[in-house]
This record gives C-alpha cells, structure tokens and sequence, in this order.
C-alpha cells in the first residue's frame, strides 16, 4: 500500500510505496528524492541507501541524497554554454563551474505529486522551471515517476518538453551501501570500456580513455575500496577515490549496465538504463553526519560536459522532442 503524509501541509510530502515481498521505498517531493529503500535481509527489512532520518533535514542537505539533480546534473565547464549562437551564463557552485544545475536546482525544489497518477505502488511528481531559470533558455516541463514493482524493481522515468531549446540531462543521486557500513567492501561490475578523461576539477579533458589495463576496469567484479586503496592512478588518488564518468556499452535496456553486489549481506543492486553514461562518485566529500565513503551513487547520465564538448552525445531538447529516459535498480538476494 502508498501511504502519504503532508508534514508541512503543502509543502513537505512523504510517499512510501511497498510490496508483497516486504520491500519498500520512499520517496519525498523535496528534490523528487528517493529518502529511504529497504529490502529483506534474512527477513528483515533493511536499508540500502544513505540518508536522514527525518525529511526535514533534507531541507538543508548538501550531498543530493537520493536527490533528481537537474536542469543539468554534474558540471558544466565555467558555467557557460553556446546554444544557437548565442552564450549563456549559469551559476558557478562548484568552484568556477557550475553543479548539478546550480544554487537553485532541482534537488531544492518542491515537486508537486500527480495525484490524479498516484497508485499503491507509483507516485509521479512534477516541476515546471521558466525561462531564464538557473539561467537556462526556455520553460521546461518535467516529471519523474518511481514505481515499484512486485519483482523488486525501481523505475524512475523522466519526461520533459520544452518550448525552447535547452539543454536537459536528469539522474539520481541516491548513495547506495546496501546495508553495509560504507560502500567500500561492495563488489562493482560495470559495463563500460571507456570513461572519460577529467581534470583536477572533474571536467573532461575531450579525451576517451579505455579501461583496459586500468583501475577503471570493472568489467569484472572487483572490491571498490580495495581498488581504490591500492591504486597507483593520479586522477584517483587527487579525487581521493571515484568521481568518474564511464561511457556505457551499447547493450540492450533489458542488459544491466552495472551490478552492485553485498557480500556480507548477500544483496545484488543491478542498473538498467537507456543513458550512455554512469557517473560513479564514491563518496569522499560525505561529512557532519556522515562519514567519507559511507555510500557510493551510480548516477546514469549523459556525458559530462556536452554542452561545451560538440564530440560527446548531446543534451540539447528541441521544442518539438520529449525527453524519455528510464533507471531501474534491481534488488535480489543471492544466497
């Protein structure tokens, strides 16, 4: 059942969806964020991600826990752009670069829920952002639906149009430690040959590298925390662990680009995605009431950067397009 509360009346609303294998996500509309998803082990439901425990303190988060980050997730060379000849300035956050859409983003709006669209096991939530919006052209539309399946399987579809060009690239941010301590004993299998090159201030140099040969390579399962201790890579150790963006194989949707695995716990998350990226952050930059590397995000995206990169897959969304793309985190006991 989808039970919903309004702790602050209009404002702050929780949405827990569950099923019949005693799995259960909540969601809340600030940020259109994933707070909380526990799934069985041993018969006890228990928690996969990183987060608060009470939805107020996500008012104030700093981390984008859980959070849909947008217009544009991760970072934008200088907070510029040219979009039909024209230039753009964004907020600069994240030193002289702009984050996750800047000051104003998306993960600190109150979404609106559909309840016209809102069952037992989906809720859909909706944000419109203006022209000239975070400094961005055109009005935006956009939705997110999470629903939750009775296979254990969470979909977020986004879905946006807009009457301008703009540039649109969605993901989440949820920090998965599959009810472990931290994300550093889980096991990472990837399905990607390359990543993208990046310098001291995560922004691709243009260059793709393979991972053959590398610590990039999770073509194979390997310990996240142990590949990160042991390596030798200037770029991870500057970054203190993963803050990558690896391209994706073009493999079928129904192929899991990634699987997330718990020894200990016995827990396999795997990614489904339609995007050609994954942003793998490890989590060294958790503080206050966290520790670093309490949780590791599997951001699937586009390429960093597109807008200033004219070789990396486009984000721009033209008037007459809808922006589709769809995420799916599949949980399973493998014992």
């Amino acid at each position: 059942m989808a039970t919903v509360t309004s702790p602050l009346a209009t404002e702050l609303e929780t949405v827990v969806l569950s099923n019949d294998y005693g799995m259960s996500v909540e969601i809340i509309n600030f940020g259109a964020r994933i707070k909380s998803i526990k799934f069985p082990v041993n018969a006890k439901p228990m928690e996969m991600i990183l987060g608060y425990a009470s939805a107020q303190d996500y008012l104030t988060d700093e981390f984008y826990l859980g959070a849909t980050c947008g217009r544009v997730c991760n970072r934008i060379a200088g907070g510029k752009f040219e979009l039909e000849g024209r230039q753009y300035q964004l907020t600069q956050n994240d030193g002289d670069n702009c984050l996750h859409g800047g000051d104003d983003n998306f993960s600190l709006r109150y979404w609106q829920r559909d309840k016209q669209t809102h069952s037992k096991s989906s809720v859909t939530l909706v944000c419109t952002s203006v022209d000239g919006d975070q400094g961005f052209p055109g009005t935006l539309n956009v939705s997110v639906t999470y629903q939750l399946s009775a296979d254990n399987k969470i979909s977020i579809k986004y879905l946006a149009n807009t009457d301008l060009a703009t540039p649109i690239n969605l993901t989440n941010h949820a920090y998965f430690n599959l009810a472990e301590k931290d994300g550093q004993s889980l096991y990472l299998q990837m399905m990607a040959s390359a990543f993208l090159e990046s310098d001291g201030e995560n922004i691709p140099t243009g260059n793709i590298i393979k991972v053959a040969q590398t610590d990039y390579n999770f073509r194979e399962p390997a310990c996240v925390g142990k590949r990160q201790q042991q390596t030798l890579d200037k770029s991870i150790k500057e970054k203190h662990g993963y803050d990558h963006c690896f391209i994706l194989d073009n493999a079928p949707f129904t192929k899991p680009k990634a699987v997330l695995t718990s020894l200990k716990n016995q827990i396999s998350l795997s990614v489904y995605t339609d995007q050609p990226a994954i942003q793998l952050y490890t989590g060294f930059y958790l503080n206050d009431k966290f520790t670093a590397y309490q949780g590791l995000c599997l951001e699937a995206q586009n390429y960093t950067d597109a807008e200033n990169n004219k070789n990396f897959p486009s984000n721009v969304l033209q008037p007459n397009q809808q922006y589709q793309r769809e995420i799916i985190y599949k949980f399973e006991s493998i014992n």
